[in-house]
């Protein structure tokens, strides 16, 4: 197996680092559903080898009976499944060259998952070493050990297309990191719309950390943002490097701004009226009765350029502009297409760099 520099496997194990700087891999959750959505690794596909319920009763076994009676236990409920398990490993890896299978401390669940595939004769699956808890040991610690990270910090209003640019920059090959993804959300009331459900700030670290390990170093773009978003909350020492970056600011112009909200709310996610409903609902104390019900109207009477402008006047502009108007900006890009201001930032970006090696 190989992945620029080549990553030794021995016994059917792999170590932590290793499995952050592999791309060609899949990764297996074999924790219960109830673990797996207190916090995993990122992109992770779980595949309990016992579910919830069973591994209670393996757990009540090992304490009336001992461990041999557990491992029975434990068998007569996995037996069933080794067709199913087999199945799901096959097509993963149809896709991926490499399985990296864990449990909470690699022990017997990844153990036995691993050795049942290997002897059933699917080849290239891993053990992570220590599993889920040294993982997390190991992300936290990187998390401390962080010094000076070299952030440039993209901000402007909303609707100015920091997101976008964000995402453009990273098909360009650039480290940016975008951080409503990894928290599911956007930070406002409008914030969880578009995304798929609520993330762990386990989830969020470990993806975040994740991301600053593989930048090796170089500059992160990164979008700038408070230090909660939704239900996580942004690493200090993360936040207060970002305080410390290179600030850019983006302008455009509100119909420009105007667009990008109702392409990203309403025109990629049809059906959304309801959500956009119970949003502006929220307003009542900040905005007053009568202007929510204003939009609310506009809501039902599909007018969403309406509603995205005033929303932008007299919610939007007047919640960001303090953070905005508290920073000196190392550039200012006032951009009419958007492919203006990733060229600047890609050419700010090399300079960055340059001066960082």
């Amino acid at each position: 197996m190989k992945n620029g520099n080549q990553v030794k496997l021995r016994m059917n194990q792999i170590k932590i680092e290793d499995v952050i700087k592999l791309e060609d891999k899949a990764i297996i959750d074999v924790r219960s559903s109830y673990e797996f959505n207190n916090g995993t690794i990122p992109k992770a596909i779980n595949i309990p080898l016992l579910d919830d319920y069973e591994r209670i009763e393996v757990g009540k076994s090992y304490k009336k009976e001992g461990a041999e009676a557990a491992k029975i236990k434990g068998l007569d409920f996995i037996s069933p499944k080794l067709t199913s398990f087999y199945r799901e490993v096959k097509e993963l890896q149809k896709n991926s060259k490499n399985l990296i299978v864990f449990c909470s401390r690699g022990g017997l669940r990844s153990t036995t998952f691993v050795k049942l595939m290997d002897l059933l004769g699917a080849k290239g699956i891993y053990q992570l070493q220590g599993g889920f808890k040294e993982y997390r040991s190991f992300i936290l610690k990187s998390l401390m050990d962080l010094k000076k990270i070299e952030f440039i910090v993209i901000h402007g209003h909303t609707g100015v297309g920091k997101t976008d640019i964000i995402e453009k920059l990273k098909l360009k090959g650039i480290p940016a990191i975008n951080l409503e993804e990894l928290a599911q959300n956007k930070g406002s009331v409008f914030g969880n719309i578009g995304f798929n459900g609520i993330t762990t700030q386990k989830n969020f670290e470990n993806s975040i950390a994740e991301e600053i390990i593989v930048s090796k170093d170089k500059p992160i773009v990164i979008e700038s943002e408070g230090q909660r978003l939704g239900n996580v909350t942004i690493p200090k020492i993360i936040y207060n490097n970002m305080i410390n970056g290179h600030h850019v600011l983006l302008k455009t112009s509100i119909d420009n701004r105007k667009n990008r909200l109702v392409n990203d709310y309403v025109n990629k996610r049809e059906g959304n009226d309801h959500k956009l409903i119970d949003a502006v609902n929220k307003l009542k104390k900040r905005l007053g009765h009568e202007k929510v019900q204003s939009y609310i109207k506009l809501i039902n009477e599909k007018k969403y350029d309406l509603l995205a402008e005033a929303l932008l006047e007299h919610y939007y502009d007047p919640l960001y502009n303090f953070s905005i108007e508290k920073y000196d900006y190392d550039i200012i890009i006032n951009y009419d297409r958007i492919e203006e201001a990733i060229e600047v930032i890609s050419r700010y970006y090399k300079e960055i760099e340059g001066k960082t090696r």
